[in-house]
């Protein structure tokens, strides 16, 4: 991740049209520097933050943002705003989806403990899950459940290697990969594999079989984002135990 020299700012979108209706930029910001982004009725983001430091607000409130970190606006917030000290050197995914018309429909009746302002969460403070196609050696958690942002639902998978998560298909989402700190990993869908390493995005093609495998003495540290094609997709979620009420074999 590289910021042209002299540059304060820097701005590339990531795999053009490959998720429906999601546009999908990578933003840097050097500091000292405070940028504000307008948001758009109608859309959600979602800033995933992947290196350096930084804070942002949000009408009243603020976060200081860190590595492995999440911010999504919420509740008719119309901008954001970010501030990075001098030194620092702040990169981020933005995620702008489209809502539709039952997306809409669906946040009036989500609960109300899930409609912030601002969600904000540090990956490492979520909570774990278990799940049949991973060995008992993974650590996985939930950063964005279900019913905050319609359709829409992110964890992350960490083990040291040898390991791997095994194959399974998924027709009724489109997921990405997002490679995390000093991640190294091979991902294989139906008779391809590529390797995927840290800050790397990746597209698993919709309905194929796929598994991760992580060699000897590497790190399997990556980020799943499901982009569900309808709300009754999001049963599939269900597959993810949370630890705290795992009572499987």
């Amino acid at each position: 991740m590289q910021i042209p020299s002299g540059s304060q700012t820097f701005t590339e979108e990531l795999l053009v049209d490959e998720i429906a209706d999601t546009k999908i930029e990578h933003l840097a910001y050097v500091g000292p520097n405070e940028q504000t982004v307008t948001l758009s009725d109608g859309y959600v983001s979602m800033f995933l933050f992947v290196s350096g430091h930084g804070s942002i607000y949000a009408d009243s409130v603020t976060h200081k943002l860190t590595p492995e970190s999440i911010a999504i606006p919420m509740n008719e917030i119309s901008r954001v705003q970010f501030e990075v000290p001098e030194g620092e050197e702040l990169h981020f995914l933005r995620f702008t989806k489209k809502l539709s018309a039952q997306d809409l429909e669906d946040l009036k009746s989500f609960p109300e403990e899930n409609k912030y302002k601002l969600f904000f969460t540090r990956f490492e403070d979520c909570e774990p899950y278990t799940e049949k196609i991973k060995s008992p050696n993974t650590i996985s958690r939930t950063v964005l459940p279900a019913d905050i942002v319609p359709r829409v639902s992110l964890g992350t998978v960490e083990a040291m290697g040898p390991d791997e998560v095994g194959a399974h298909e998924h027709p009724m989402l489109d997921q990405l990969f997002l490679g995390l700190s000093d991640n190294d990993i091979v991902v294989h869908a139906d008779n391809a594999s590529t390797q995927l390493k840290q800050y790397a995005l990746l597209h698993i093609p919709i309905g194929s079989s796929h598994w991760v495998s992580v060699g000897e003495n590497k790190k399997m540290n990556y980020m799943w984002m499901d982009f569900f094609l309808t709300k009754e997709g999001q049963e599939w979620l269900k597959t993810h135990k949370p630890v705290s009420n795992d009572k499987s074999d």
